[in-house]
């Protein structure tokens, strides 16, 4: 009788542990199927690219989802973004993108895509663009690549919550000196242009440190070559 009791355990003992180990088997199985799944085609709004600790990397949304942008572990306030690719550093801060878009109004249409990267804790400083405001058969169209520049230690957070701040002052004076003041301490500085203007010249278009133009090299509207120099009050100086 003891003999058949214990045989009768020693089988349920060996059916749980058969079933968990065939339940082990088959969990694994489908969740190593889950994280390496191939598909002929996926339709989403938004897909987000992390890290193991979750730290967000790269984003690709359409309009309505697009990222605010991160800096310092802070979202950005909501605004209006185009569709494209979002990306961000080993801190989770944005560090550039890749947008495109189009948008229609009154017949007239505005289409551009741009290429961006960062300045570390800051905005663009280094810029593929494409701009065209289209009107029947008139294109007024900007191309090109550009250099820009933010005073050391500037931080674009600060930078936005201090024109936030600005925006909210009364005094019209007031708030006018204020946004003059927080773009001479941290506002970009624009550096250099390659490429087409919206005025239809093509060239070089070169500033000094603090965004001032300096010298440009450029063919204008009617096809005739241009080099001009400024100096230091802005005065330009024809070479060519």
């Amino acid at each position: 009788m003891k003999t058949e009791s214990k045989n009768n355990m020693n089988w349920k003992v060996y059916s749980i542990f058969s079933s968990l180990l065939l339940f082990t088997i088959l969990a694994t199985a489908f969740t190593t199927s889950q994280l390496h799944q191939k598909m002929d085609e996926l339709t989403v709004k938004r897909i987000n690219i992390i890290e193991d600790d979750g730290t967000i990397r790269m984003v690709l949304s359409n309009k309505a989802r697009q990222h605010s942008g991160t800096m310092d572990g802070e979202d950005s306030p909501h605004r209006v973004r185009h569709s494209g690719m979002i990306f961000f550093n080993d801190e989770g801060d944005e560090c550039g993108g890749l947008i495109f878009g189009a948008t229609d109004k009154d017949g007239k249409v505005s289409s551009g895509m741009s290429i961006t990267f960062d300045q570390y804790k800051n905005d663009q400083v280094i810029q593929i663009l494409n701009q065209e405001l289209v009107d029947g058969d008139k294109i007024n169209s900007s191309r090109g690549f550009m250099i820009n520049d933010y005073p050391g230690g500037s931080n674009l957070m600060k930078t936005m919550k201090d024109l936030e701040y600005a925006k909210a002052i009364e005094d019209n004076e007031e708030r006018k000196a204020r946004m003059v003041q927080i773009q001479k301490e941290s506002g970009v500085r624009s550096l250099m242009f390659l490429g087409k203007t919206r005025g239809n010249s093509n060239g070089l278009f070169l500033n000094d440190l603090d965004g001032n133009p300096k010298l440009m090299i450029y063919v204008d509207q009617n096809g005739d070559p241009k080099i001009q120099t400024f100096d230091e009050n802005q005065e330009i100086k024809d070479f060519l």
